[in-house]
């Protein structure tokens, strides 16, 4: 019995030698011209070649993580302070603005400073009305108790209006991206409704965790590759009333950051830089290289505007050559190694 068992080992092992050999004469060139020339066509594209500058249309997207939040509200103050006497309204009731949500008691004027035993000496307290500083709904205001000793200027409750925002974290690099306050932005909740326009509302500072991080496992086509190193800024848009959402649920932003028509454009790879100004390598009619300065506009992360600098017909290389005082020609090398399974 453990004769046939070596004996059928043996035969299976001499397939798999025979597979291995097969595999070892593809890696060295000898037995399969397929993969041969994929080689050789990923080396030229590597190494690049002229491409001619084109007219074309750039229309610039960017995909944004976003978090659905009630809209923050306005703090109804106790600016002097005092106690609690009475409750208009309590936490969770709809209130028009300037409506009465309680009242308080303070000092009053000169009652300080009145001699003790004064008969002609004023009350010494005074009732004061807070009133609603903006429509919406009453929250925070639940703890809040008549006789309750509030400090000076200590915020009583919150008045929101029943809407709701999407926000989104810009990572920093791509603010080069948004040239302006964008004016088109789509909304698209995970798992929810159909996705609708969302009203730009501000871009401002972010604080780290304001938004959630973006997945690791989807490709975003527009993104240049880099997060940036910073938490970048804050956009926010109005999502529509008509959208059931709820506080928070999470979506997408598709956000135009600008369209450009008839454009000179070149692929962005050859260009050194992306932003505003960057650096091509124009190929003259004798085969000379030139390098060139030039400005940009927009971009989709595949072709970018070049706004001054080149002309239509005129033809640069593509990838730009590698600049020896960042570009290491060894990254490449071992990105095309993992890529084909070569060891080193």
């Amino acid at each position: 019995m453990k004769k046939w068992i070596i004996i059928g080992a043996a035969l299976v092992l001499v397939p798999g030698l025979f597979g291995s050999g097969y595999l070892l004469l593809s890696r060295t060139g000898g037995a399969d011209p397929a993969a041969e020339e994929l080689l050789q066509q990923s080396a030229a594209d590597a190494d690049g070649g002229p491409v001619e500058v084109e007219l074309g249309t750039v229309s610039s997207l960017l995909v944004l993580d976003a978090t659905v939040r009630p809209e923050p509200g306005e703090s109804l103050k106790a600016r002097q302070g005092g106690t609690v006497t009475h409750l208009w309204l309590d936490d969770g009731a709809t209130v028009e603005n300037g409506a009465p949500v309680l009242n308080v008691s303070v000092p009053a004027e000169g009652a300080a400073g009145a001699a003790e035993g004064d008969a002609d000496a004023g009350p010494a307290t005074t009732e004061v009305t807070l009133y609603a500083p903006a429509s919406g709904t009453i929250r925070g205001m639940d703890d809040v108790r008549v006789g309750d000793v509030l400090e000076p200027g200590a915020a009583v409750a919150t008045v929101a209006p029943d809407e709701f925002r999407a926000v989104a974290t810009v990572p920093a690099n791509d603010l080069y991206r948004l040239y302006e306050d964008p004016s088109d932005i789509m909304l698209k909740i995970d798992k929810g409704p159909p996705s609708a326009e969302c009203e730009f509302l501000s871009l401002g500072s972010a604080e780290e965790g304001s938004a959630p991080a973006p997945e690791p496992e989807e490709f975003d086509p527009f993104a240049d590759g880099s997060e940036g190193g910073g938490p970048g800024a804050e956009l926010s848009c109005r999502v529509p009333s008509d959208l059931q959402v709820f506080d928070g649920v999470r979506g997408k932003l598709s956000v135009s950051t600008g369209e450009a028509k008839d454009v000179v454009v070149v692929p962005v790879t050859a260009v050194r830089g992306t932003a505003e100004e960057g650096e091509v390598t124009v190929i003259g009619d004798d085969g000379t290289e030139e390098a060139r300065e030039v400005s940009l506009g927009l971009s989709d992360g595949q072709l970018v505007e070049v706004t001054e600098g080149l002309s239509v017909g005129e033809t640069v290389m593509d990838p730009v050559p590698l600049d020896p005082r960042f570009d290491v020609p060894g990254d490449a090398d071992e990105e095309m190694d993992d890529m084909y399974g070569v060891d080193g």
